[in-house]
């Protein structure tokens, strides 16, 4: 049984960008800040959590984005680790994982179920437990974070709505 490398791919999306994720960060973070969406390779498939749920493709390759320049928005490709498992087994992990109600895709929420928690989550699943994100992604996250409370606040302020205390 092999060793297969799983890589980390980390994409910086430019202020210009067209990509949905794009869109559902902007909701809590301004279009200054750097935005960054997250995918595990292995086996020569990408795989990422959005709109759609999981999503698999080709790396560097998303069909579903209006722009010509996601390719160029991978900033660093980082291998994090290795799995035993192979390309079948991942395959049937994947499969698995659709059929769970957590990775749906309308439980997205941009900040506290995203692409990045999706790939912390895959990249143990393949590696281990002691095997975590680069510190970037971590402190991305923590950013998103510290912006929720003011996101939920305006949310409810826009819709007139009764939060529980």
């Amino acid at each position: 049984m092999g060793a297969y490398p799983v890589e980390l791919y980390i994409y910086e999306l430019s202020p210009e960008s067209q990509i949905w994720c794009r869109d559902q960060f902007l909701q809590v973070l301004s279009a200054e800040e750097e935005l960054l969406h997250t995918s595990i390779v292995v086996h020569g498939t990408e795989y990422s959590y959005g709109e759609n749920g999981i999503e698999e493709q080709e790396p560097k390759l998303r069909p579903q984005c209006e722009d010509e320049d996601f390719e160029e928005a991978v900033t660093s490709i980082k291998i994090l680790g290795r799995t035993k498992f192979t390309k079948s087994e991942v395959e049937e992990l994947v499969a698995k994982l659709r059929k769970d109600s957590t990775w749906f895709s309308y439980k997205f929420n941009p900040v506290e179920h995203n692409c990045h928690h999706f790939s912390q989550m895959f990249i143990k699943l393949l590696c281990g437990e002691k095997v975590v994100l680069p510190l970037e992604v971590d402190e991305f996250n923590k950013q998103l974070l510290s912006y929720r409370d003011s996101w939920i606040d305006e949310f409810y302020e826009g819709e007139n709505l009764p939060r529980n205390s």
